[in-house]
């Protein structure tokens, strides 16, 4: 008889990570590392598999809201409350490059792209995405999009595509290099977007209580996903390594997960009790995932007894 699937619901590692709110877990293109922003303006690293604390970074004059790093894990991207989009060597913790463009407001969302990360994609309170050539010397973006009527508060990058979510409403999904938009409407606030692994889908967090899984070519609705609680906050979504889950956080501190296709809820997890759980990332490897709490903690989770296909934490 075939075991039931393995779901990550069992606590790995709990981390004492932020002085206030976790407002971003990531983990690194492979997954060696984990990253985590906080609201008391810092972001740190960690290794995921001894659960310890590698380095902390600071530097913004607020809260860090957003941090990608490049895939040969040597520079780290982040952008915060204070409208700055930075560049940072991960060894020594100096800040390569800054960026300016989001004169408007605050920065919520950043992103490498491009072949060997030459880009940096970022998005805020401006309505603006800019995208910023890491080779150049100049701090102006190369390109800024002027993407949505209000805030826009997140990007996702695959190959040439860039996908934005906003609090107008609305998805739009960018050809950088045809100069092709395509605008699909949800017509609620959009927090959290992502690419599946083939980028042939986007996953949409709609603030009420809702996540949409959208056709990136097309714009027509998949799959809708409902059970967790999303109506004010930021809270952050994702789909599993293999696009075969969905998760979300929630705002009563629970990570809900989906059958992609039937859209059942298939694990519930009290992550971060009587607290928001607002930060989420999947491991690219495997059945682990991370996540951030107004407790200011992150977790680590795996599938019980280390069933399934996870990633090897230990």
């Amino acid at each position: 008889m075939a075991s039931p699937p393995a779901y990550p619901t069992e606590e790995h590692a709990c981390l004492v990570a932020h002085e206030g709110p976790v407002l971003c877990v990531r983990f690194s293109r492979t997954g060696a590392y984990l990253l985590t922003c906080g609201r008391d303006r810092t972001f740190r690293l960690w290794n995921p598999y001894k659960a310890t604390l590698i380095k902390t970074y600071a530097g913004h004059a607020h809260e860090v809201r957003d941090v990608s790093c490049a895939s040969d894990n040597s520079r780290l991207a982040t952008c915060g409350g204070d409208k700055q989009v930075f560049v940072w060597d991960v060894a020594t913790g100096a800040k390569l490059r800054r960026f300016r463009g989001h004169e408007g407001g605050g920065v919520n969302a950043v992103a490498f792209a491009a072949d060997h990360d030459q880009v940096v994609v970022s998005a805020g309170y401006d309505r603006r995405v800019n995208l910023y050539d890491a080779r150049a010397n100049t701090p102006d973006p190369a390109q800024s999009l002027l993407a949505h009527a209000d805030s826009v508060s997140s990007v996702a990058v695959a190959d040439h595509r860039v996908v934005s979510g906003g609090v107008d409403g609305v998805v739009c999904t960018w050809d950088v290099r045809a100069g092709i938009r395509h605008r699909d409407v949800i017509h609620r606030p959009v927090g959290r977007v992502s690419f599946s692994g083939d980028a042939g889908c986007v996953l949409a967090g709609v603030v009420e209580s809702r996540l949409a899984l959208l056709d990136a070519s097309s714009g027509e609705v998949l799959a809708e996903y409902r059970g967790h609680a999303h109506e004010r906050s930021a809270i952050a979504s994702t789909l599993s390594s293999d696009d075969a889950l969905v998760a979300s956080g929630s705002e009563d501190g629970r990570v809900v997960m989906w059958e992609l296709v039937d859209a059942d809820v298939v694990a519930s997890i009290d992550a971060h009790p009587k607290h928001s759980a607002c930060g989420l990332d999947w491991h690219p490897r495997g059945d682990v995932i991370a996540t951030g709490g107004t407790d200011g903690l992150a977790k680590l989770w795996v599938p019980p007894g280390g069933r399934g296909r996870r990633a090897q934490l230990e």
